[in-house]
């Protein structure tokens, strides 16, 4: 398949040699364009050690309520749900110290997979994935940390130590600590993900152990210390790879009984979805965890009394004693939260910037506003697999034409970037993207970007060199004769998100766009992108977005590269067939092995400007557009740190870390608790 394209490639240059290269000039890429950040507020600033600690008290309280059910007999008391050492969090950078009781009131257009995460299943994005899931480490509010020392926090794992030789890290565990159904914590749970599921190629996990690097292995010691082995000396951004969404497990003492290593009467696929929605209520070590769900109108959470966490004074936390969820659309997100009926939505949908900025001016406006960087933006995925989801002689040659880097250069100088912006939302929100890592971080800067300018000319000539041509006069380009497809039109699916609006306005416009540099795209809109069509490698181009794999990459090494054979999304291969590499590919992985072993903060940003360089000037994808977000919040809600970002190592509401939002007594009754005194699993 290769060699048509290289015949035809070397046949154009022979012809540029005469009248082709002067008539058909290519358009060599233009310095980025400048841009301003919208980012509002004085970030917080507090020492690693005071954010968040591990350390005994005293005493601990609760709220009223719940002594009255330790008084019944129904729960033990608050000591003894709690680990012989608590995580502290700091209350006194914000408004201090909360008081118990409140709603907060979420939207979502996401629904439940089911509840078993270690699966690879969502529990419902809009960050009820964050919400309901404890990790070995939290990166989330990383953000807040002064620059001395800016590494997860701790989360299960109370503490960690390298190695003399780097090569061994071993953590210590939340001892004491139980699940909510008062079920023992242990390294037991930790390694029934590992071995089970993360190592488990039958379990379509999150993360594979090649995420951490090739080799790496992770042992139990006692019941709670665990120790990662590495092939190299002190992977240090390994630790970010154990936080959200990487290494956080489920209950083994539910799950491990449905798992087919340990039931032979049971499958894979059976293990998988074994805990469906309606399974009430999911156990979790989280603040809240769901105890109703009614399909596609509402999940309510209430408080976990074993919850880990404690405020300076001993107070279990959370604050507040109920989380509800509205199952809509993500657009009624940001229309309830502006209407007051809502309580928190990331404004994140540039078709709603200017409607929610006017109804901000009214004095009656319930809620905040604060703009963070652009830290979003909309990408065009193509499809390089040879290995994964190819079925026929077309998927073959598909795939083929988008591993060449002169079809991928026409695709993205067939792209309008400031028309694109400027349809979505008029003003200075919206800028050119030229894909890869995010601009505005904090080792973003524009020589890190290859910028191919918009130049349909630039489109038409490279597909002519590439031997395509309109051999029909249709407006579209058909497959050259040495193709296996010769004759046909050139037309390939563009996948994209129907429940997006912005991938909507977007998907369209690119289709124009492509049509105009003679290609046709056939429009294929989904519901889940991830479950539907890119885990199954079956699609041509996708319309996607990127976030936290751009704007924090060191903690999402593997989605950058082929770095396991399962990432990135655009080029995944199997464990029988891994990818087949890319020249500018291994370069990429070279560049990021680099990254993982760097101690140096200043030598690691280094590493990763050099990546972007060369995944821009290669066109590893087709960058649109690059948006900002903010936050929207009710006002009613105290402690919000100020300059909060919508996104940094996780989505806002992580950021905030809700678990110490409170509302003051006489605010409550602006809403109205659904299941007011109940407790998970307590009747």
């Amino acid at each position: 398949m290769k060699r048509w394209l290289s015949c035809v490639a070397v046949a154009a240059l022979v012809l540029g040699q005469g009248s082709w290269a002067s008539a058909q000039q290519i358009a060599d890429p233009i310095p980025y364009p400048p841009v301003k950040s919208m980012q509002q507020g004085t970030r917080l600033q507090v020492p690693h050690g005071k954010l968040m600690r591990v350390e005994a008290l005293a005493s601990y309280n609760e709220p009223d309520w719940v002594k009255n059910l330790v008084a019944e007999g129904k729960l033990p008391p608050v000591k003894d749900r709690l680990p012989e050492k608590p995580i502290i969090v700091d209350t006194s950078s914000v408004e201090g110290t909360g008081v118990y009781g409140g709603v907060l009131r979420h939207v979502t257009g996401s629904r439940p997979q089911g509840w078993n995460w270690m699966a690879g299943l969502s529990l419902g994005s809009g960050t009820l994935d964050e919400l309901l899931t404890m990790c070995l480490v939290r990166s989330g509010p990383s953000w807040m940390l002064t620059p001395d020392k800016v590494e997860p926090l701790p989360q299960l794992a109370t503490s960690w130590n390298w190695s003399a030789d780097g090569k061994q890290l071993t953590m210590e565990l939340l001892r004491g600590a139980k699940w909510s159904d008062g079920d023992p914590f242990d390294a037991d749970d930790i390694m029934f993900m590992w071995d089970d599921n993360i190592s488990d190629t039958n379990v379509p996990a999150w993360v594979r152990p090649g995420a951490f690097g090739q080799g790496t292995k992770l042992e139990k010691v006692d019941a709670y210390t665990i120790r990662w082995t590495f092939q190299e000396p002190f992977p240090v951004p390994a630790l970010f790879q154990m936080s959200f969404r990487k290494v956080c497990p489920g209950p083994s003492h539910v799950l491990k009984p449905l798992h087919p290593k340990y039931n032979k009467d049971t499958t894979y696929d059976a293990y998988v979805n074994s805990l469906k929605p309606e399974k009430m209520p999911w156990v979790t070590m989280a603040p809240w965890t769901v105890v109703r769900y009614q399909p596609d109108q509402m999940m309510v959470l209430r408080r976990n009394p074993y919850f880990f966490e404690v405020d300076e004074k001993g107070n279990q936390l959370p604050y507040l004693d109920e989380v509800q969820y509205k199952l809509s659309s993500w657009e009624d997100r940001i229309v309830q939260t502006a209407a007051g009926s809502a309580d928190y939505a990331n404004l994140e949908d540039a078709l709603t910037f200017l409607e929610t900025l006017r109804r901000a001016q009214a004095p009656e406006f319930p809620n905040k506003i604060s703009w963070g960087p652009r830290s979003l933006s909309w990408r065009v995925d193509l499809n390089l697999s040879k290995t994964c989801g190819v079925q026929n002689e077309r998927d073959k040659a598909v795939r083929e034409l988008n591993r060449t880097f002169e079809f991928r250069r026409a695709v993205t100088h067939a792209m309008d970037r400031e028309a694109l912006g400027q349809s979505l939302v008029r003003g200075p929100f919206i800028v050119p993207y030229a894909g890869g890592l995010h601009l505005e971080t904090d080792f973003g800067e524009p020589s890190m970007i290859v910028y191919y300018p918009y130049d349909p000319k630039s489109s038409k000539a490279l597909l002519a060199k590439l031997g395509f041509e309109d051999t029909d006069k249709d407006g579209i380009v058909n497959w050259p004769k040495q193709s296996p497809l010769a004759g046909q039109n050139l037309e390939l699916s563009l996948v994209y998100t129907s429940l997006h609006p912005m991938a909507v306005a977007l998907a369209e416009s690119v289709s124009t766009m492509m049509r105009e540099a003679g290609i046709r795209t056939i429009l294929r809109p989904v519901n889940q992108l991830v479950t539907t069509v890119t885990d199954r490698c079956q699609w041509d181009l996708v319309i996607d977005r990127g976030y936290r794999d751009f704007q924090v990459p060191v903690a999402n090494l593997e989605a950058l590269a082929p770095i396991t054979t399962q990432t990135p999304q655009w080029h995944r291969g199997t464990s029988e067939a891994p990818q087949q590499l890319l020249d500018f590919e291994k370069e990429l992985v070279q560049t990021l092995d680099a990254v993982r072993s760097t101690q140096d903060s200043k030598a690691r940003n280094e590493l990763l400007r050099k990546y972007n360089q060369i995944a821009t000037k290669n066109i590893y994808h087709v960058g649109l557009v690059s948006v900002p977000a903010a936050i929207v919040i009710n006002k009613r809600f105290k402690n919000v740190p100020p300059g909060a970002p919508v996104l940094a190592y996780q989505w806002g509401e992580e950021n905030i870390m809700r678990e110490r939002l409170w509302v003051a007594q006489s605010e409550q009754g602006k809403a109205v608790e659904l299941l007011p005194r109940v407790v998970p699993g307590i009747q």
